[in-house]
């Protein structure tokens, strides 16, 4: 096998194929267009010493199937490595977004929809893409969406059950990423379903991949992806995505309301605009619940300032208090200091859960699970249902004679003793100490992690 160049000697053939010209390059690897009988590949190419290369192989591997780039063969010699890939249509999905002013919301659909799917796919076999973007999403010639640039995939156990893949870095990171790659694409659709695109571009929260090809597929029907550029966007399109991701466009900060410019003096509207700007960025970055505790701070401190100015200070005679009349107020809930021994910090933990549920206070949740787990969704919602009316569940998990079932990196599960409603726990390791992530009403017997054929 001879390389593109090698000794600053130009050469035209690689693994086989007649080199016809370089497509693109990385920090460790050259992409060139090859031609052998009567079809043309890309050739990715890199050092034979490159680690990296066998992760690309094996997660490709394991990968194969539909809207995932077909590895067609793989040549090695002394010096370099060479994957062999299909040839796609040229341009990724951030040239499309380039070409076209705006998507039919069946476009849409038939871009994301099947990359939702093919992540769940990849996660049960233990693969990670860990490099979504505008540029890992290219189309075969029949417009099929299929996911490209896997030199950074991560390995794992295949056939996880979820409550673990929740807790593994690379599947939580393909996960943030479609979230984020949907919602840019949804903006972009435009016509009669344009606005239930934003909605649901806007509502995505921490929807798995699943749930969000579902909503794609309430959204509209998916239809033919037209790949001519509009003609007041049309740019030259490029063979590019399998190296360098393109990511995606952060929205500009907001311009501050004309009434709020009109009464600010000219000397200090720099100064301003760069506060609102970080506010801005700031806001964006927040989940519902913070942006609701928020607003309901600062309403509360405008209703305070107007009683204070409404009612003239010293007018009034002070009101003595009547104990009998006055509800005793529960002491304020306070997070114990917890043990490292995640066996030690879960009876803490479960404790302070009970008195947050008979205090009904969502915040003091925030030192019990883990922010944006399905555990503390699952308890915000107790605490709702009892304040609208529902019954309290009295104390459900009983926190004696715990068992340590599974440790993972930071993430443990816990067995609770008989009778306990749930029966198990999962706690992870955080920042800020162990938290609980979910409750698991049977304990898991699907799969141990590590234990899977192909390891």
């Amino acid at each position: 096998m001879r390389a593109l160049a090698r000794h600053d000697r130009l050469v035209t053939e690689v693994a086989g194929y007649r080199v016809l010209r370089a497509i693109g390059h990385g920090d460790r690897t050259r992409l060139v267009l090859g031609f052998a009988g009567d079809r043309t590949a890309v050739l990715k190419i890199s050092g034979t010493d490159d680690e990296r290369v066998r992760v690309e192989l094996e997660a490709l591997t394991r990968a194969a199937g539909d809207h995932v780039v077909t590895l067609e063969d793989v040549g090695l010699d002394e010096d370099e490595a060479v994957l062999v890939l299909e040839r796609l249509r040229p341009g990724s999905l951030a040239d499309l977004l380039e070409r076209r002013a705006g998507l039919d919301a069946g476009e849409a659909v038939t871009i994301l929809a099947p990359i939702a799917a093919t992540l769940d796919r990849i996660h049960s076999v233990g693969v990670a893409h860990a490099a979504l973007s505008l540029g890992s999403v290219c189309f075969r010639d029949d417009g099929a969406p299929t996911l490209v640039g896997f030199g950074r995939a991560a390995l794992f156990a295949a056939g996880l059950p979820e409550v673990v893949l929740e807790t593994v870095a690379g599947v939580l990171s393909d996960r943030s990423a479609l979230r984020d790659l949907v919602a840019l694409v949804l903006t972009r659709v435009t016509g009669p379903r344009a606005d239930a695109a934003r909605r649901l571009a806007a509502g995505l929260g921490d929807a798995s991949p699943t749930s969000i090809a579902a909503a794609l597929f309430d959204l509209a029907a998916a239809s033919e992806i037209r790949f001519d550029a509009d003609e007041e966007s049309a740019v030259v399109p490029r063979l590019i995505g399998m190296i360098e991701p393109v990511e995606p466009e952060v929205a500009r900060p907001a311009a501050l309301p004309t009434w709020l410019v009109n009464l600010i003096p000219d000397s200090l509207r720099g100064n301003v605009e760069a506060v609102w700007a970080r506010m801005h960025v700031i806001w964006a970055g927040w989940d519902q619940r913070r942006r609701r505790i928020v607003l309901g701070v600062a309403v509360g401190a405008v209703v305070l300032m107007i009683a204070l100015t409404v009612v003239p200070g010293g007018s009034a005679a002070p009101v003595q208090a009547n104990p009998a009349a006055t509800p005793s107020a529960s002491p304020p809930v306070s997070m114990p200091e917890l043990p490292d021994d995640p066996l030690d910090a879960a009876p803490l933990l479960l404790d302070l859960r009970q008195r947050c549920i008979r205090d009904l206070s969502l915040l003091c949740l925030d030192d019990v699970d883990q922010q944006g787990s399905s555990g503390l969704g699952a308890d915000r919602d107790l605490i709702q249902t009892i304040e609208a009316g529902g019954e309290y569940p009295g104390d459900g998990i009983l926190a004696g004679n715990l068992t340590l079932i599974e440790e993972l990196g930071d993430s443990v599960l816990i067995d609770l003793p008989d009778g306990s409603d749930p029966a198990s726990i999962l706690m992870m390791r955080t920042a800020d100490g162990w938290r609980i992530r979910d409750y698991i009403t049977k304990p898991p017997h699907a799969v141990v992690p590590g234990a899977s054929s192909d390891g």
